[in-house]
């Protein structure tokens, strides 16, 4: 199907409705309702690309937060509208108004990263890719690299996340002005990282220890 011609919004309403009977009349078949919803995800997600490329942010955000409402256990869709919502939402904007003041154009880009973050952790229990993209959103887009701080060691402290969550919440600590803080992470942490994954990399671990003691002026604890 050529879904750049697809234009029948009529039938959104058409599909949700069947998703709901769908549910009603086979309750017991969960894996059948779950391939419905990502259809009707998939298909949103195609709405939402196709106004992205038309800088229509309205129906970019409404097609977007549907995809992610209708398969919220799928991180591409999440991982995806937020961007869209801190980065682009925010730029369209202060193309459409170039006038705009300075502190008019920080609040929006404020504004939007809120929006994106909260699209990001509002629902259950954030994934490590969510709360690791709600800290980029945080440094990058809201520029508070305290709260990216945060979301960065929510990340770590998740079952099944990357090693590199926990080097980069002690870089943060570190750039906060919090270097002892940073020093107590990384000493509680080495001990859990694995010696036979290289993604781990538990010697840049201890040097970064090492590093701290020395310019804390800490007696070095062994590991």
């Amino acid at each position: 199907m050529n879904f750049r011609r697809f234009r029948n919004w009529w039938l959104l309403p058409l599909l949700l409705g069947a998703g709901a009977l769908l549910a009603q009349v086979a309750p017991a078949t969960p894996a059948g309702q779950g391939r419905w919803r990502l259809v009707v995800a998939d298909w949103s997600w195609v709405r939402a690309d196709l106004a992205w490329e038309g800088r229509d942010e309205a129906r970019s955000r409404a097609w977007s937060r549907l995809a992610v409402a209708a398969a919220p256990t799928v991180d591409y869709f999440r991982l995806n509208a937020a961007r869209m919502h801190a980065y682009d939402f925010p730029a369209w904007r202060e193309a459409r108004e170039p006038g705009a003041p300075a502190a008019l154009r920080a609040r929006w880009r404020r504004e939007s990263a809120a929006e994106a973050i909260a699209l990001l952790t509002v629902e259950g229990a954030p994934t490590a890719a969510c709360l690791i993209e709600a800290g980029n959103i945080a440094l990058y887009a809201r520029r508070d690299p305290a709260s990216a701080a945060e979301f960065y060691r929510r990340a770590a402290e998740t079952p099944g996340a990357p090693w590199h969550a926990g080097r980069i919440y002690a870089e943060l600590l570190r750039q906060t002005g919090r270097p002892r803080e940073a020093l107590a992470w990384l000493r509680g942490w080495w001990p859990r990282l694995p010696a036979d994954d290289p993604a781990a990399q538990r010697e840049l671990v201890a040097a970064r220890i090492a590093e701290l003691e020395r310019e804390l002026g800490e007696r070095p604890e062994a590991l």
